[in-house]
């Protein structure tokens, strides 16, 4: 394919040590699997942010010419740098920060945005993140999920040929367990235009922790809490975590942080957020404007996440 024209959409994936993970997210993020969209208008970034195990030279000689692979000179232990490196690197007028590569993404979404795109002055789109299993990810490796694990599931869905069966064999994921009924922390693909993104001065880059820390939390709460900005949730569509042995998804938060400092890995992050923000970390507060097809995922994860706030709340007055 020959590029002609800048496209509508970059996509900015961070890759590191995803050689498995990453050619099924750069997949889904392109036609014909992304419906109602031209390949012309999507272009992909891959930042293989100081992979010892980087992805097949075979596998991206095999990408179509709007997918660059291109591999951080400097490399950081978070990942800011290199998605800020990405963007400033990308041609669209509209830009998706994809913080950890290994998040498949459901047909549907790029056309959503498209539709919000025309609708709203400067929208900041975020979709919901699962994980694949029937348990979040941190919990079930205990169970003995692992790589394989999962691409036999994948494959028990006939993947991609089914491509939204993937919700009968994922679950919400930590941060996404009360969906709109509560306050969503994050969101691991977040589409906005990229002249937003360069004025807020994208991801920060204080946040060095191996990972990023809440740096994602951090770029989502400035993002929805713009004062010009209008914070758009897709009903319908998500984003999928695989399994790949990453610093948050791999392990609990609340065990001891790898860094040997006598705290949890969630009392670092924190901290640092403090330091960096100057007041503890909390969700935005600011309610989404909800889109798209209230279908039978739809109104059975909204069941689910109903569940689990009485929960919450039952625990709270016991």
């Amino acid at each position: 394919m020959t590029l002609h024209s800048d496209p509508l959409i970059s996509i900015v994936i961070i890759a590191y040590n995803m050689a498995r993970e990453v050619p099924r997210t750069v997949e889904t993020f392109l036609p014909p699997y992304q419906q109602g969209i031209e390949s012309e208008e999507i272009e992909i970034i891959v930042m293989e942010n100081g992979s010892t195990e980087p992805i097949a030279p075979e596998v991206v000689e095999n990408w179509p010419a709007n997918v660059r692979y291109i591999k951080v000179e400097s490399p950081k232990p978070s990942p800011a740098n290199a998605l800020n490196e990405g963007v400033k690197l990308s041609r669209g007028a509209w830009v998706c920060p994809v913080i950890d590569g290994a998040r498949m993404i459901t047909p549907g979404v790029i056309k959503s945005c498209k539709d919000m795109m025309k609708v709203y002055d400067n929208p900041v789109i975020a979709t919901i993140g699962y994980h694949l299993g029937p348990i979040i990810q941190q919990e079930n490796v205990n169970n003995g999920y692992n790589q394989q694990v999962e691409d036999e599931l994948l494959a028990s869905i006939n993947w991609p040929h089914s491509p939204y069966k993937i919700f009968s064999i994922s679950c919400l994921g930590g941060s996404a367990r009360a969906l709109w009924l509560g306050k969503l922390p994050e969101s691991n693909v977040l589409i906005m235009r990229k002249e937003f993104y360069l004025s807020i001065s994208g991801f920060d880059e204080a946040f060095n922790i191996p990972g990023g820390g809440l740096v994602n939390l951090d770029f989502f709460k400035r993002c929805v809490d713009h004062h010009d900005s209008q914070y758009i949730l897709l009903l319908g569509e998500g984003s999928f975590h695989q399994f790949h042995g990453g610093v948050t998804t791999s392990r609990s938060v609340s065990k001891p942080s790898l860094s040997k400092n006598n705290m949890s890995t969630w009392e670092e992050y924190a901290q640092q957020y403090a330091h960096i923000r100057g007041e503890n970390y909390k969700p935005s507060d600011k309610e989404p404007i909800l889109y798209g097809q209230a279908n039978a995922n739809v109104k059975r994860e909204t069941l689910t996440a109903a569940k689990h706030i009485i929960n919450i709340n039952t625990k709270k007055f016991k």
